[in-house]
């Protein structure tokens, strides 16, 4: 219980001030003068002088105040000053008005002490459960906080944002690796013999690669193919699919055929002014001719890719497309997610608030090998302090990797022998059968003559005859039968299903339908739950669970203020001390303007 001095020199009972005994709210001033001021400027209803101060049979302090209790309805609030101590003004909650008499009334009051004693107390470094903090960095970007608030957020995201992002825009390529190769040009002086490359690592195989772009609408636009500063036509890519499966030794020689955005090398650029796809060195790559009887195309060898680079893709700021919010952990998982998606069944999730720096960037890891695999991930996300290669090395812990078969239907050696050596045999099958079948015709007929002929003789031969005609009937028979086995194989292979080496996976539906890249996902948590929780944060803050010394002035308008076990020091009674300690571990909103509880208060920073 709040100790009261025994009695005053003036008595004080005020009106409608706005705060109460409750401690849920107060008025938190800047001095001990502008306290004393604000307390005189709101109406006094009554004043006396030389009171003494009383206590009934509870401990409850009152003042036998000379006025009828009808006079004393509305007020709420008591202050008094004892000058022949000292100057200080007590404040005091007025608890109970009690009829005396016609002209007394008995006002029972219990010490306000935070205003009391409010600078007399001194804060020590405390746990502090919750407050409001800074909301934004200089730069404009949100100050991190990411304690869980335990707050019911609901269970569905809103996509606010979605951005698709490429190495080379709408440029892909289309790899053909061979067994052995199938050009002329630098480096090799005859195809069809093995020319091994170094590609990540040493490889008997030979890759082609023939950049394509797929535009608006999706149109396929060739793009030009400059070469170390040798620039090409660049074959359509349909073209170059006729050509290269029109040739004989391509039969049993395409080890894989797909589609990939980057083949990891970012020395291939792509000028969208020129339309070029260019590629260096030398070293590395040389204009590949390959011929097909009176037809010629120029595509691109790869000769020597010793290691991979890591492409960068600005994405952009980072949180550009998010609607603005006025409370900024609004911007943080879990009211903020991001995700990083492919639509190929591949996605990471992201939290905003760990990817550092306010722009996204994107770094995308690719390869050539028999088949497709492009990574990506966000730079510098969790990796706070290590160095880019480092980052580099450790973000594909995060990355979204595509390896689904991007790649095109490639016929295999078992069909493509069956299907081009096979049916010459068939062929040379039914020729020998129709020879054979003729001779043997022939031969059953002669018998048959043979056995008629002797039927007028001496020596008759029926039963000669009949075998001779069975005969002729069983050998035509027969051939009806080879013929009809023939024919039957013909069909079979005609009916053959597509038993191919790669059934080309979901290119079609994935190239066909747009789906390129990765797409950058922005979601947030529905607007009726984000406008609950800036209500919430608005008048409680954020939670701090940090051990501090509390912000009780850092608001244009209020601060709310949550400790536990707060320690505090200051020079009067141990029972007040207590109390104002207890008051802050419960939480209360300490307000620098007149117009408390109103939350529609702009509350900046101060």
């Amino acid at each position: 219980m709040a100790t009261v001095p025994l009695s005053a020199t003036i008595v004080r009972l005020k009106r409608n001030i706005p705060f109460h005994s409750d401690y849920q709210n107060t008025r938190w001033f800047t001095s001990r003068t502008s306290q004393t001021a604000w307390f005189h400027s709101r109406e006094t209803a009554f004043e006396s002088t030389d009171m003494t101060f009383q206590r009934d049979s509870g401990g409850n302090t009152y003042v036998a105040f000379p006025r009828p209790i009808d006079d004393l309805r509305d007020v709420d609030y008591l202050m008094f000053q004892n000058i022949r101590y000292n100057t200080k003004w007590f404040y005091c909650f007025i608890t109970k008005l009690e009829y005396a008499n016609k002209q007394v009334t008995r006002v029972h009051f219990t010490l306000d002490v935070l205003q009391t004693w409010m600078f007399d107390i001194d804060f020590k470094p405390s746990f502090v459960v919750r407050e409001h903090r800074p909301l934004w960095n200089s730069d404009g970007s949100p100050v991190i906080n990411t304690l869980d608030e335990g707050l019911n957020y609901g269970t569905d995201y809103e996509t606010v944002s979605v951005t698709n992002h490429k190495p080379y825009a709408d440029v892909f390529f289309l790899v053909i690796v061979c067994k052995s190769a199938v050009h002329t040009g630098a480096g090799v002086t005859q195809n069809n013999v093995v020319d091994p490359s170094f590609n990540g690592t040493p490889q008997p195989l030979t890759y082609y690669v023939q950049p394509f772009r797929i535009a608006q609408g999706g149109t396929i636009v060739q793009p030009n193919i400059s070469v170390s500063g040798r620039t090409v036509d660049s074959p359509d890519i349909l073209e170059t699919l006729r050509l290269v499966f029109s040739m004989d030794n391509m039969v049993n020689n395409v080890a894989s055929l797909y589609i990939t955005e980057y083949i990891g090398d970012d020395n291939v650029t792509y000028s969208a002014s020129s339309n070029t796809v260019s590629f260096s060195p030398s070293t590395n790559y040389s204009v590949a001719t390959i011929e097909s009887g009176e037809d010629t195309i120029e595509t691109v060898n790869v000769r020597n890719i010793e290691s991979y680079d890591t492409l960068t893709i600005n994405a952009g700021a980072k949180y550009s497309g998010v609607p603005s919010v006025t409370e900024s952990k609004l911007l943080m998982y879990p009211y903020t997610v991001f995700n990083l998606v492919d639509f190929k069944g591949n996605t990471i999730e992201l939290k905003p608030e760990y990817i550092n720096g306010n722009t996204i960037q994107l770094k995308v890891k690719g390869s050539l090998g028999t088949f497709n695999k492009t990574a990506y991930h966000v730079d510098n996300y969790l990796t706070r302090g290590i160095s880019s290669t480092n980052r580099d090395i450790v973000g594909i812990e995060h990355a979204i990797i595509n390896n689904s078969p991007n790649d095109l239907p490639v016929v295999n050696d078992f069909l493509s022998a069956f299907l081009q050596g096979n049916r010459n045999s068939l062929m040379t099958q039914i020729r020998s059968t129709n020879t054979n079948a003729v001779h043997n015709l022939l031969g059953n007929l002669t018998g048959v003559g043979s056995s008629f002929a002797s039927a007028g003789s001496s020596n008759p031969n029926p039963a000669g005859a009949l075998s001779s005609t069975v005969a002729f009937s069983q050998t035509a028979h027969n051939y009806q039968l080879d013929i009809e086995a023939v024919n039957s194989k013909l069909s079979d292979i005609a009916n053959v299903p597509p038993n191919l080496s790669s059934m080309g996976g979901n290119t079609q539906f994935e190239y066909g339908n747009d789906y390129h890249g990765v797409y950058l996902v922005k979601k947030q948590i529905t607007p009726e739950y984000k406008r609950i929780l800036t209500d919430y944060f608005n008048m409680f803050g954020y939670k701090t669970n940090e051990v501090k010394v509390p912000n009780l002035r850092t608001r244009q308008n209020w601060n709310y203020v949550q400790t536990k076990g707060c320690i505090i020091q200051g020079d009067f009674n141990n029972d007040d001390l207590n109390t104002i300690k207890r008051i802050f571990d419960n939480g209360i909103t300490l307000w620098h303007t007149d117009d408390i509880g109103n939350y529609s208060l702009s509350n900046g920073v101060r």
